[in-house]
């Protein structure tokens, strides 16, 4: 059974807070039209720094920083 993502492609009204967020990661997305793109994925869904006017994505791989 495949289930389809909640996960959306948003946009964000100032990048540089997300650089600093302890929410943001970044994220490799596949579109619907099948291109790749780097975007920061936000776990954080009361944030005001996005718009959710924008489609799903296909696919998403999340980029963690693993701890030393």
């Amino acid at each position: 059974m495949t289930q389809k993502s909640k996960l959306r492609v948003i946009k964000i009204i100032d990048p540089i807070l997300c650089i600093r967020c302890d929410y943001a990661y970044i994220a490799d997305v596949v579109m619907p039209n099948g291109k790749r793109k780097k975007m920061f994925y936000c776990s954080r869904l009361d944030c005001d720094n996005w718009l959710s006017a924008c489609g799903p994505s296909k696919e998403v791989q999340i980029e963690r920083e693993e701890s030393a």
